[in-house]
């Protein structure tokens, strides 16, 4: 059994890192018109549910790794037009990417993703040491570039956001 604390939760209130990470939030709203949208959304790796509170009126299913965030107990029983993955990728092996891609494509072939990836790169470190979160890319399992190559491997690039405080990228995806 994985242990609850394996895998870290965003403190959006906690600054400074709150200013970064709802700003990525807001990029992947406005990305996809997730406001507008009528689209069944399965939040995957939700920890606190920011989705659920910057878009109360809509169809938000949370899943986390970690029971006490989950509202549901397995994603594979549920129907969803679009998955959420928000500084989730880097937690997973490139094997685990794909078969989760690979599932969700054979569940929904029209699902669409959308993802944020930390580009893990010199601006983050700096980031990590000015917000005191020096443990922030601890428990990566992949890297940047292994995270691309398994989205570019399923899907197509509708839409992409780069550069969000130097740190970020944003995609829109649908599968291939």
């Amino acid at each position: 059994m994985k242990k609850l604390n394996q895998y870290p939760v965003t403190e959006y209130n906690k600054f400074p890192q709150n200013y970064y990470f709802l700003s990525i939030v807001k990029e992947i709203i406005n990305i996809a018109s997730l406001d507008k949208s009528e689209k069944i959304i399965l939040d995957y790796g939700c920890g606190k549910k920011i989705f659920s509170k910057y878009l109360p009126n809509k169809k938000i299913l949370n899943y986390d790794i970690n029971p006490l965030f989950s509202e549901i107990k397995n994603y594979k029983n549920h129907n969803f037009d679009l998955v959420i993955f928000n500084h989730v990728l880097m937690y997973l092996t490139p094997q685990r990417i794909n078969k989760l891609l690979t599932e969700i494509k054979k569940k929904n072939p029209k699902c669409e993703i959308i993802l944020s990836l930390s580009r893990q790169n010199l601006i983050s470190k700096i980031a990590m040491i000015l917000s005191f979160n020096f443990k922030a890319h601890e428990k990566t399992k992949s890297s940047y570039s292994e995270q691309i190559e398994q989205l570019n491997n399923k899907t197509k690039i509708i839409r992409k956001k780069l550069g969000i405080f130097g740190i970020t990228d944003i995609f829109y995806c649908k599968f291939k």
